[in-house]
């Protein structure tokens, strides 16, 4: 299972810039791929990533500095529906801090819909749970935590693919002026 290279501090900031660039492009939520929701619940921001084919990434940030990563990648064969007897993984949320565990309740976390999860609670380093997936088995986590840890020229690139010919409500100009500002005005 890899975890992010980003710091937390670091991945919010890049999905609150690829949610308000996705916001730009288009305001049909069916077409976006990324949300950023400052204060989802009780001080919770959440982001989400999700490629409209059923795999999706969503990073829960408390107040406190506190992060969770879940992340389900729907071919895997780590996936809970692609088990004998349906259920998550062994071990992916073991040891996790009941203060994030609490936060796999809200349904918008679909928290059974996982392949790879990581939490960071010092702001620092990233922890995983106790799972033991083996080697032939991709959980998702190397190509899914790329596709949230992207710069402003991977986001382009990414948008110029996914857009078409939408992508010049944009332009690159734009993209690389908000992830080089930030987007703290993001709802």
């Amino acid at each position: 299972m890899n975890t992010p290279r980003f710091s937390p501090a670091r991945l919010r900031h890049v999905l609150q810039c690829a949610a308000r660039c996705d916001a730009i492009v288009t305001s049909k939520d069916w077409l976006r791929a990324f949300w950023y929701h400052e204060n989802r619940a009780d001080g919770i921001a959440m982001a989400k990533y999700d490629n409209g084919g059923g795999d999706h990434v969503i990073a829960l940030f408390t107040s406190d500095e506190k992060v969770l990563i879940k992340g389900f990648d729907h071919e895997s064969d780590a996936s809970p529906h692609a088990r004998e007897e349906y259920g998550i993984w062994p071990g992916l949320y073991d040891g996790m801090p009941p203060g994030l565990s609490e936060l796999l309740r809200d349904e918008a976390v679909e928290h059974e819909d996982v392949t790879f999860a990581c939490w960071s609670t010092d702001g620092a380093s990233w922890e995983t749970g106790t799972a033991v997936i083996p080697g032939d088995i991709d959980d998702g986590s190397a190509w899914l935590l790329d596709m949230v840890q992207m710069n402003a020229e991977d986001f382009a690139g990414w948008a110029k693919d996914y857009y078409g010919d939408e992508f010049d409500l944009l332009g690159e100009a734009r993209i690389r002026a908000i992830f080089k500002e930030g987007a703290s005005d993001i709802s």
